[in-house]
């Protein structure tokens, strides 16, 4: 199986580095092609990855027409994603689609029913699922360990500078949502968001959402791009004990809530992004479905949808079930 990256931007150039270390290691897999608008990526690639010149290219409409190209991990902008990701499963390649998904919820089931219809795997790129830690919290959640659920709190924050025509909603929360989905195995039914922009006159720089779900279990998201220090935390508030995740380095704590007493269960840490481009290229090769499909990705956009109409309106927003 070939595979090949359309953009070579920050993200594109680690997910190229694992796609070749896991083509290494896997002899169904070999690492294709390249495609970047700049030059200077496309150098990179060529400089320090050792990638022939015959494998870069500009233009994604080359990558799409080689019959060798079996599948396309797409790393572009997201206001892109809707377009090369159609055109990708119409030419008959497999892909997995970098968050968000789209940015509005029509196209992002329209690229559902499209690799439906063409029997093609679409993979999104919420890469967290493959976090050990957070799949370690969600089997103490599956097994009660830690009681009756409360309250989840996500914070998702740091330090940068603003991103160009970009939202702190659509670019940031794609993750803790889909963490939510992910650990309660349920979507939220009521939305409400406050934010704010402060270095620019419009697009949202913080933001406040408050997500309810099943009964009263409530998960709280903060998102800011003002706040030093990267930040990805997730806690879970429980009757008998909490749990506190740190994202980023996978690591638990675990609370007792009798004493407040505390201790660390040791993880595994794992390579995320090179556990997810693993389980994309094995859901191809056995023809199985993965566990981060398309239609996962879609609903997460109309989530934010949701979100988006909740800031605008000022206030709780329902929403509707997609079954």
């Amino acid at each position: 199986m070939n595979i090949a990256v359309l953009g070579a931007g920050y993200w594109g150039k680690k997910v190229i580095g694992e796609y070749l270390q896991l083509a290494q290691n896997h002899p169904k897999v070999n690492f294709s092609m390249v495609c970047d608008l700049q030059d200077r990526n496309l150098e990179y690639c060529r400089r320090d990855y050792d990638i022939p010149s015959r494998k870069l290219t500009k233009s994604y409409g080359e990558v799409l027409k080689s019959p060798d190209v079996n599948a396309v991990h797409i790393c572009t902008p997201n206001g892109t994603h809707y377009q090369i990701c159609k055109e990708a499963l119409e030419a008959g390649k497999h892909v997995l689609l970098e968050k968000p998904m789209t940015l509005n919820s029509k196209h992002a089931y329209e690229l559902v029913e499209i690799a439906e219809s063409e029997g093609l795997t679409l993979q999104v790129g919420h890469i967290y699922r493959f976090n050990n830690a957070l799949k370690w919290v969600r089997k103490l959640i599956e097994d009660r360990y830690l009681g009756d659920l409360y309250y989840l709190r996500l914070q998702w924050t740091t330090l940068m500078l603003p991103l160009p025509d970009r939202d702190i909603v659509f670019d940031l929360a794609p993750h803790p949502i889909d963490i939510v989905n992910y650990l309660l195995d349920m979507w939220p039914t009521k939305v409400s968001c406050k934010a704010g922009n402060y270095r620019r006159e419009k697009l949202t720089e913080v933001a406040y959402i408050t997500a309810e779900l099943d009964g009263k279990l409530l998960a709280n998201i903060e998102l800011s791009w003002l706040q030093p220090g990267k930040v990805r935390q997730t806690s879970v508030i429980a009757s008998t004990r909490c749990a506190t995740i740190d994202c980023l380095n996978q690591k638990i704590g675990i609370y007792e809530n009798g004493n407040g007493e505390a201790c660390d269960i040791k993880v595994e840490r794992n390579n995320t992004i090179l556990s997810e481009i693993t389980h994309f290229t094995q859901r191809i090769l056995q023809n199985e479905e993965s566990n981060n499909m398309g239609s996962i990705g879609a609903r997460n956009v109309e989530i934010l949808e949701h979100i988006r109409r909740s800031l605008e309106e000022e206030r709780t927003v329902r929403v509707l079930s997609s079954e």
